[in-house]
């Protein structure tokens, strides 16, 4: 098992997910795990609880994660050609992730139909018809096939983690952010605020108002990965996958007093601006996960200056560095279907020369 660093210079990961970018932060993983660099706690959002995850059971086995990510790809790629792959998820999805929701069609159009008609006749024929006439179209396009198992094992690898973790989903209904915290982020958490119930579940944040802390089950860990094409499952809540409102979560590694930040986006656009609509929607996914990452960067560097200028106590606040290790090409939203090796060789190298930097200069 890998050596954790000295415990006076305590390190975390924070991981974002991106659908096809999601082999980035697979690739920091990999990198820190043949560094043999221990993080005391991860942060992980939407496709990254799968992957963190994966090098949880990476470390233990001394395993590649590439190799698991080799196969992955292999499952959806099995023609070699991009399009006739891609023709084939469309048509059929991915055995054992998701299906086109083929059978579901009908019944969610039926009933948006029938509210549709009700709200004209309700409005007296005011409503705007062109508008109606959208609304009956379902929503959901996609079922998830995830068997139940697979939730249970990630819940119970990561609860049973030395390591503490952190992951988020978020309710629509009720606007609140859930972070869901195993037993040893609890632990490091309280053991840093010195408030002993803090962190428990139901408890809410005291610096983000609409931030709840909840344990991690296998139904927490299922409303983790719920993404918008999923439609929404009354039975559990309206929850959905955290990343869509909070991509990468630092709050929750003050703990830390360095953090390693694997970004499946650039900090900015690369390239000519888009001039197409599938472009502009990737514009907009970029700018909206940029958003909510400046805000806690520049709490962050907030907190380093007072600290640095006396303004705060040093007893209670420290200094925190981050070192932010970004993609840097220009990935389409097409591209956002498949993994690609590239991607995750790509992290790979710059995390490999990040990490070995800060090993030389915190063991020197």
């Amino acid at each position: 098992m890998a050596a954790m660093i000295d415990s006076e210079q305590p390190i975390a990961f924070a991981l974002g997910g991106l659908a096809g970018n999601n082999a980035f932060g697979a690739g920091f993983l990999e990198a820190a795990r043949v560094q043999e660099l221990t993080p005391s706690m991860i942060s992980c959002t939407s496709g990254q609880i799968f992957w963190v995850y994966t090098y949880l059971q990476c470390r233990d086995a001394c395993t590649s994660l590439r190799e698991h990510l080799a196969e992955e790809i292999a499952k959806v790629t099995a023609t070699g050609n991009i399009n006739v792959d891609l023709a084939s998820v469309a048509l059929w999805g991915r055995p054992g992730v998701f299906r086109p929701a083929y059978l579901e069609y009908t019944t969610d159009l039926v009933r948006n139909s029938l509210e549709a008609w009700q709200h004209i006749l309700a409005s007296g024929g005011k409503t705007f018809l062109l508008q109606a006439a959208l609304q009956t179209l379902p929503g959901r396009v996609l079922v998830p096939l995830f068997p139940p198992a697979f939730f249970k094992q990630i819940s119970d690898a990561f609860n049973a983690s030395e390591i503490g973790i952190a992951f988020n989903s978020y309710n629509p209904l009720d606007g609140c952010e859930y972070v869901h915290l195993n037993p040893r982020a609890r632990e490091l958490l309280t053991q840093k605020s010195k408030r002993k119930h803090a962190y428990d579940k139901g408890q809410p944040s005291r610096h983000r108002e609409r931030t709840t802390y909840d344990d991690i089950t296998p139904e927490t860990v299922r409303d983790g990965l719920w993404i918008y094409q999923y439609g929404f499952d009354q039975k559990r809540g309206c929850f959905l996958d955290g990343a869509y409102y909070r991509q990468i979560m630092l709050a929750e590694l003050v703990y830390a007093t360095d953090i390693f930040v694997a970004r499946p986006i650039s900090y900015r656009w690369i390239g000519p601006m888009p001039t197409s609509q599938i472009g502009i929607e990737d514009l907009k996914t970029e700018v909206g996960f940029n958003g909510t990452y400046a805000g806690e960067r520049h709490q962050i560097a907030l907190i380093n200056r007072l600290v640095e200028g006396g303004d705060l106590s040093a007893d209670k606040y420290h200094q925190i560095t981050l070192h932010e290790i970004e993609i840097a090409q220009q990935r389409g939203f097409m591209d956002y279907i498949f993994e690609k090796l590239e991607v995750f060789d790509e992290a790979y190298g710059a995390s490999m020369s990040a990490l070995e930097k800060y090993i030389a200069t915190s063991r020197g």
